[in-house]
């Protein structure tokens, strides 16, 4: 402050002192004069006598002006005066200062030791954990597991290595890892080609996407990015080039985010402390992150490795990673959407991450998550299939709880549930859980062989095929009474699957293990939401806990009882038909209706132009390129749904395996009207199919209205629009 204020502030601090000292020594002198006898005034008969003033009370005063006064004297406090101390207001979190480290260090004859040995004191290590959550926790969080662009400090991975020299040399001199961005020197093709080769490198990740795509971002990769993070894409920890080939994530592992990196790049930078903590401070700090780094060591090595390796196939029979891994993203992170009638909801991170993830549940509160529906922050939404999970065994419930605690942190954070009012209210699903939730145990008849009764627990259970196969009501609960019967999910129908259907259509004990292990067997290829359960599921179960599956659900069960009365169908095939020449934009099929052979072959000739060419002449189809028709169960299926959708949406390959994956199928959407694509359907479902009756144009139009509405409907042919295809 300038010499007129600094004087000013002086004057009336030394005033005031001044006038306090003189109103003591005031009262001092006339307390010889006061007298206790004398009342001097009353008030409701209470008399207020003169008393003296208690010479304790003056002493205090007086030794306070002293000290504010000695006070005034060593500190500042009169205006522009620093005081005899020369001690400035400068925040003591910039400044190093003394503390009682080094003395512990040496009594503890720690003297030289390494950080390892350091945090084994624990003085030592809470002194580290204070410095921590001053200096580290705002970027690392409070235990040193990281986030997103942050490292995880408490596992065995380390960006410029974990030495003790390293660790000290980070935290005096800080980092700056930085690296460029592309999108100005590579194509977006070439970007996302790339993306998702790094994101393949992942273990157990998967990526849907062609072999030909794969090879092209390893030739991007192996042509730019190798300089730094290394042919083997193990990085280089001279420069702060993460590994990634593993499955640690620093920065955004979804795809979409490593596009991101690719396209803007990166500049990291870590503060250099070198001017903030003394060297007894970092020391200390070295040894908190080295204890942080035993706890979670020590927590991985209590598990049991046995239940970690059953936690994991009941995890894959669970088809957990399906459901929480968004689209692209990491495994395990969470963020898919599922759409609802009540709004939108999003699966949450389950890795062992204790902020983002399930890492700071008990065991206990995982069970009632798992078997109740009730989180540790809340009641879950039944899109959590706890209703089936409740199914599990305890013994079960714990090799799963291993393997969960197991994986590794996923930075992801969760993403917030979109709901209409009142479906927000958690607590409400408490109400739905007493109204919907089935809670009787399973029911193993007597007379069941031990097979179907393993394929029961895992239908059932962990499978929860129900969830999906099963009608629901307004509340979004299943229907038990129509258990696998069919539901619309995402466009597609998840079809009945009752023992009666598997019956009429031809499905064998071998035929749906053949379809359920690998994808495809003689009935068909699974594709849509199918596809995606034997990719992330039923693949990696044995062959003997599949064919459980298959025999419970062929053989059948309490609502779900088989009917042989139905009979079976044999679909004809095309025999000896002649397909006539046919103009796909105008096949001007109602000119025939009088002449039923002509119109046959006018059908067939459709058929060989648009879906022969992939699929053979006789249906059967054709190796490497399209899968049969003839026989094939959804083409033999009494709900003729998902044959009229895949020709409106089209198909893109399952890639379960390279080497037997066919080719992507084009949407009809723009090249057949609902008339001529109804006629066609019928002709194909009849022909190799076995079913008679006929698909309407009204069913068409409104499936096609439908997807369209919803976004699904392709458009890989680009013909012209056929007419009265536009929803209104």
């Amino acid at each position: 402050m300038n010499t007129f204020w600094s004087n000013w502030v002086i004057i009336l601090t030394l005033l005031f002192l001044i006038f306090m000292i003189i109103v003591v020594a005031y009262y001092w002198r006339k307390n010889h004069t006061a007298d206790k006898e004398n009342t001097v005034d009353s008030f409701d008969n209470i008399k207020e006598n003169d008393a003296a003033v208690p010479k304790l009370l003056l002493f205090s005063y007086f030794i306070a002006f002293v000290l504010a006064a000695g006070f005034l004297v060593l500190y500042p406090g009169l205006g522009n005066w620093q005081g005899l101390m020369d001690w400035k207001s400068t925040s003591e979190a910039t400044q190093p200062h003394p503390t009682n480290l080094q003395k512990q260090i040496t009594q503890a004859k720690l003297n030289g030791s390494s950080y390892q040995q350091l945090s084994q004191d624990a003085t030592i290590v809470n002194a580290g954990n204070a410095l921590f959550q001053t200096h580290c926790a705002a970027c690392h969080l409070s235990e040193a597991e990281g986030q997103t662009h942050f490292p995880n400090l408490s596992d065995n991975v380390w960006l410029y290595g974990g030495t003790d020299k390293d660790i000290h040399h980070s935290i005096t001199k800080g980092r700056n890892g930085v690296m460029a961005g592309w999108k100005t020197i590579l194509s977006a093709e070439d970007i996302n080609h790339v993306a998702t080769y790094i994101a393949s490198l992942q273990a157990d990740r998967i990526i849907s996407a062609p072999a030909f795509a794969l090879q092209q971002g390893k030739t991007v990769f192996n042509k730019n990015c190798t300089s730094c993070h290394g042919s083997n894409a193990q990085g280089n920890q001279l420069l702060g080039a993460p590994n990634l080939a593993d499955n640690i994530w620093l920065h955004d592992g979804s795809i979409e985010g490593i596009i991101h990196t690719i396209n803007n790049g990166l500049n990291n930078v870590m503060p250099a402390f070198e001017n903030q903590l003394s060297e007894v401070e970092i020391q200390a700090l070295g040894a908190y992150i080295r204890h942080q780094h035993t706890l979670r060591a020590n927590e991985l090595a209590n598990l049991n490795k046995e239940l970690i390796t059953k936690g994991q196939y009941l995890a894959y029979a669970g088809d957990c990673v399906a459901c929480h891994t968004g689209e692209g993203g990491e495994l395990f992170g969470g963020g898919l959407g599922f759409v609802t009638p009540f709004g939108t909801m999003y699966s949450t991170n389950i890795s062992s991450h204790p902020d983002f993830g399930i890492g700071d549940y008990t065991y206990s509160e995982f069970y009632d998550a798992l078997h109740k529906g009730k989180g540790k922050r809340g009641y879950l939404y039944p899109a959590m299939p706890y209703s089936s999970y409740q199914y599990v065994t305890d013994d079960d419930t714990k090799a799963l709880w291993a393997y969960m605690q197991s994986l590794n942190y996923v930075n992801t954070r969760n993403r917030n549930n979109q709901m209409m009012f009142p479906s927000n209210i958690r607590l409400g699903l408490l109400g739905w859980n007493i109204a919907f939730l089935t809670t009787d145990p399973l029911e193993y008849p007597a007379n069941s062989t031990e097979s179907w009764r393993r394929g029961k627990y895992l239908t059932m259970g962990l499978g929860h095929c129900s969830e999906c196969h099963t009608p629901r009501n307004i509340a979004q609960a299943l229907i038990s009474d129509k258990l696998f019967q069919g539901n619309l999910i995402d466009g597609w129908m998840a079809p009945d699957i009752t023992a009666t259907e598997l019956y009429q259509d031809r499905w064998s004990i071998t035929s749906l293990t053949d379809f359920l292990k690998t994808g495809h067997s003689e009935k068909g290829t699974a594709f849509g939401g199918m596809a995606e359960v034997v990719k992330n599921s039923t693949r990696y179960l044995t062959r003997d806990d599949v064919s459980a599956i298959a025999e419970y659900l062929i053989t059948g069960d309490k609502y779900n009882v088989l009917d042989k009365s139905v009979g079976q169908i044999t679909p004809p095939g095309f025999g000896d038909l002649i397909p006539a020449q046919v103009n796909v934009q105008d096949p001007n099929l109602e000119g025939s209706a009088t002449d039923p052979l002509k119109k046959e072959q006018q059908l067939y000739g459709l058929y060989i132009q648009t879906c022969g060419a992939c699929h053979g002449a006789d249906g059967k189809g054709r190796e490497g390129i399209a899968p049969t028709l003839l026989n094939n169960g959804i083409i033999m299926h009494k709900d003729p749904y998902d044959t009229i959708a895949v020709t409106i949406r089209g198909l893109v390959p399952n890639y379960l395996e390279q080497e037997i994956d066919f080719m992507p199928m084009s949407s009809f959407n723009t090249v057949l009207n609902d008339a001529d694509l109804a006629q066609l359907i019928t002709f194909v479902r009849q022909k190799l199919g076995g079913r008679d009756i006929p698909i309407t144009t009204t069913q068409v139009t409104k499936i096609r209205t439908d997807l369209i509405k919803a976004g699904f409907a392709g458009n890989i042919h680009n013909l012209t629009q056929p007419m009265n295809n536009n929803p209104e």
